[in-house]
This record gives C-alpha cells, sequence and structure tokens, in this order.
C-alpha cells in the first residue's frame, strides 16, 4: 500500500501542535491530581519516590484523539484514512501490550512475538525498507530490515525509559529535527505526525521531568517507539529513499539505538539472556558516577543535540552524501569511541575515589 503525499496548511501544524500539548497537558494533570485505586496505579521512579504509573496513556491517546480531529473536521484530506487507521490500530495494540506488562510483568519472550507479528502486519499495510539509495536492493531482506528498525526502535525507547524525562525528552528532540528535515524536503505526512508526537510528548514531558511526578511505564514506552519508528519509515513509502532519509532518523535516535546494541552485546557477552534488565545502561552509569538524574538527562540531551546538529550539513549538502556518508561515519565513530572512553575513565576514578 502506498500512502498519498498531501498538502496540509501551515495553520494546521500550529492547531495540530497545540492542540496534541493542551490535551497530554490537560489529561497527565487529570490522571496526577485524581485517586486511583488501580493495581500498580503508584510505581517508583528513579528518585525511589512513588509517583504516578500508565502516563503513557494521555500521551498516547492526546496524539490519537489529535490525529482523527483532524481526520474527522475534514481539515486534513480524508485520503489520508487508511494512514490513520493503520497508525491508530499500531499504537493501540502496543499500549495495550505495554498496558499488559505493566500489570503482570509478562516475559520478554511475549513481548518480542507480538512485537515481531506487529512489524509484519505493517510490513504488508506498507512501513517497508526496500531500498537504500539508488543503487543498494534489498530485495528478500526488506521484511527482515523492516522488522529488526520496528522492533529495534520501540524496544530502544523502552529501554531508555529508566530515568525520568529521558524517554520523552530524547522523543521530543528527535521529533524537531525530524520535523526540520521533512519540512526542508516537503514531506508533509510524516513531518505533520512528528509535530503532533511532539506536542503529546511534551506535555506530558513536563510532569515527568525530575522529580517526576508520573512516569511512561511500558503502556508508554512501547506505543512511542512503535510511532517514531513508523514515523521515520512513512517518508520511505511515499519514494524519498535517499540516503538522508535513513542517517537522519539513525542519528536522532542515536542515544537509544547505541545503549539498546551494547546491552544486547554486554548480556550475551555475560551468557544471559539479552532480553533481561540491568542496571548497566548509560543513565544507570551516569548515575552511579553520582551525576543527579537533571544533569545526567541534560547531558544526554546535551550529547543527542550535537549529534543532531553535526547531521544537519547533510541537510544541506544532500549531493555531496556519497561521498559524504563515510566521512560522517568515520566522525560518529571517533566521536563515540571518545565519549565512551571518557566515561569509562570517569568510572574507573570513580571506583579508586
Amino acid at each position: 500500500m502506498k500512502f498519498e503525499s498531501l498538502v496540509i496548511p501551515g495553520e494546521v501544524y500550529l492547531i495540530g501542535y497545540f492542540l496534541a500539548f493542551i490535551l497530554s497537558f490537560g489529561t497527565t494533570l487529570f490522571l496526577i491530581k485524581v485517586p486511583i485505586n488501580f493495581p500498580l496505579s503508584q510505581l517508583s521512579a528513579s528518585d525511589g519516590k512513588n509517583v504516578k504509573s500508565f502516563g503513557g496513556i494521555p500521551v498516547v491517546l492526546s496524539f490519537l484523539a489529535t490525529l482523527w480531529f483532524f481526520q474527522l473536521s475534514g481539515m486534513v484530506d480524508s485520503a489520508n484514512t487508511p494512514l490513520v487507521i493503520i497508525i491508530s490500530g499500531g499504537a493501540v495494540v502496543m499500549m495495550l501490550l505495554g498496558f499488559y506488562d505493566d500489570l503482570t510483568h509478562c516475559t520478554p519472550r511475549i513481548k518480542l512475538v507480538v512485537e515481531i507479528l506487529l512489524a509484519c502486519v505493517l510490513y504488508y499495510c506498507g512501513f517497508q525498507i526496500e531500498r537504500i539509495g539508488d543503487f543498494i536492493e534489498l530485495g528478500n531482506f526488506s521484511i527482515l530490515l523492516t522488522i529488526l528498525w520496528i522492533v529495534g526502535i520501540t524496544n530502544a525507547i523502552n529501554l531508555i525509559d529508566g530515568m525520568d524525562g529521558l524517554a520523552p525528552g530524547i522523543i521530543f528532540f528527535s521529533c524537531l529535527t525530524l520535523i526540520f528535515v521533512y519540512l526542508d524536503r516537503e514531506i508533509i505526512g510524516a513531518s505533520f505526525l512528528a509535530v503532533i508526537l511532539a506536542g503529546s510528548v511534551l506535555g506530558f514531558f513536563i510532569f515527568n521531568f525530575p522529580p517526576a511526578k508520573i512516569i511512561l511505564g511500558d503502556t508508554g514506552s512501547l506505543p512511542l517507539g512503535l510511532l517514531v519508528s513508523m514515523i521515520t519509515l512513512l517518508p520511505l513509502n511515499q519514494g524519498y529513499t535517499d540516503e538522508i532519509y535513513y542517517l537522519i532518523p539513525v542519528i536522532t535516535l542515536l542515544i537509544p539505538i547505541l545503549d539498546t546494541s551494547f546491552a544486547f552485546f554486554r548480556r550475551v557477552a555475560k551468557g544471559i539472556s539479552p532480553f533481561l534488565k540491568d542496571a548497566d545502561h548509560f543513565h544507570h552509569r551516569l548515575g552511579k558516577l553520582g551525576i543527579t538524574p537533571v544533569k545526567a538527562i541534560s547531558l544526554l540531551f546535551l550529547i543527542g543535540l550535537y549529534f543532531d546538529i553535526t547531521a544537519m550539513v547533510t541537510v544541506y549538502y544532500i549531493g555531496l552524501i556519497p561521498k559524504l556518508i563515510p566521512i560522517y561515519f568515520v566522525f560518529i565513530v571517533l566521536n563515540i569511541s571518545v565519549l565512551i572512553t571518557i566515561l569509562k575513565q570517569r568510572e574507573k576514578k570513580h571506583r579508586n575515589e
């Protein structure tokens, strides 16, 4: 299925952003203020204090409510309806999976199976990585790479949701970068979705910033990760297959991607299941150094913003992409190596004190 790229007036972007923000802010505040006697309605935040859980519900519902408001009001072309239905269905399924996991702590295997099945459905609905640039046709590897991207990004966002404010903050800044790139390239659908998601996430982020009054839980982190993966795949469906449309999403999500990759290989090297939880994620390691949650997430945000800005070079010099990517790849690897080395040195110094 191919999704049409339709014209959306600039004022609709603004209305969508503020409507999503207001709905998210209001429903999150309501959830915090209203007493709820429900199993696991309160969980421990990263500072050890009990806070309201299931914060993902107002975020996801505000995103979907805003999306359907424009669809049903006629402010957005009705040709978008199939896309809105698929996005809504995927987000609701993943939110229910997260809700079930928050209540029952289901096994990682069950979560992974559901995520893969959903990714397969989305693939056949049109969210596909079929080619990279003008020369690399993926063929039979298309579905494998698509599933890896959807499941990988979904779980990457889920795994960094271990420190107050981190996951929604990363998503918000990623959306801002994607909005800038997509609007510059006149990619309407994906930019509009990113604008609405940014508003929904920011309305919640205000209450999730340390010390958090409410947390996402898997109810929020899983569907939000799925929505980010779908937004980044939408331009590919509409024929935007230049290397930049793969590079920018990877760079904007570099911190969760690296954190998830390191966690996977770290656990495999220890001979344990890569799906088991541990306390060696970046935010955990910064916390062990005595860095406060506010300083830790601020540092991670600055690092992410730094990589976002460097990636913007490719937006303005897209004609140099084939020659620039190898150089930029080396640049990224060197930067990551320096950051990891600094972290290890700080950890070594901290242990010796």
